[in-house]
């Protein structure tokens, strides 16, 4: 019963048919994700999945189960779109070196954690965009992507389910509401830091940055050198 209370679906928990469906969207999903990765792009991929990996093994006490912290918003604000190829690499890592989930439910899995880290970037920008502050933007989109994502893995098991997990499913759901709290601190305090020295990460301009200097001004990239004076220095 234990693997059940867990974002990470063991294996035997799900029907043949559901988590063979879920491998075949997921690899679909990860290889749009993946496709034509920039060669500036790996080392951003390859951060922000080793935090998704180190992440998992913090473990918070909310009885009757513990959880771990999850990061999958920070991952899609800052990789948008190729979020979900960081994720299936980390997941794999887990099932691999830590016995988290199954690697009959990494398709699944997978599409559990991606789907909400795709939603981020769209969702922090919006709420950016209505109250200029990044860190409570960071703040209620990391709370709100906990959330689906515990919704999405209780669907999972209530639908998808061997047996009728509806029972567990409730509690499942109901642990990550406080994890939810936590991590949404967790990711407001790192977007707010990004938003200051390189906002260029979080998909856009610094609106906090344009919102202190004025309603009507305009974001204008450094001043470069002139080609008469390149013409001159040469």
């Amino acid at each position: 019963m234990l693997p059940v209370f867990a974002v990470h679906i063991s294996d035997g928990v799900l029907t043949p048919a559901f988590w063979g469906t879920g491998l075949v969207l997921a690899a679909v999903v990860v290889a749009m994700s993946a496709y034509r990765v920039a060669e500036d792009e790996i080392p951003r991929i390859a951060l922000l999945t080793a935090a998704f990996f180190v992440a998992s093994s913090i473990h918070v006490k909310v009885p009757p189960t513990s959880v771990h912290l999850l990061l999958n918003a920070l991952v899609g604000i800052v990789l948008g779109c190729r979020s979900p190829f960081a994720v299936a690499v980390g997941l794999t890592l887990q099932v691999w070196l830590l016995g988290h989930g199954g690697y009959l439910s990494l398709g699944v899995n997978t599409l559990v954690i991606a789907a909400p880290a795709l939603l981020a970037r769209p969702l922090y920008r919006g709420l950016e965009t209505l109250c200029r502050r990044p860190a409570a933007a960071g703040y209620a989109t990391g709370f709100l992507v906990v959330v689906l994502t515990a919704l999405l893995n209780a669907a999972a098991l209530i639908v998808g389910g061997i047996e009728d997990w509806t029972i567990l499913a409730a509690p499942v759901f109901l642990a990550y509401g406080p994890l939810g709290l936590i991590e949404g601190l967790i990711v407001g305090t790192i977007v707010a830091y990004l938003a200051r020295v390189k906002p260029d990460l979080l998909g856009g301009v610094n609106l906090a940055s344009r919102a202190r200097e004025g309603p009507g001004s305009e974001v204008v990239p450094e001043p470069g050198p002139s080609r008469g004076s390149a013409r001159r220095g040469g």
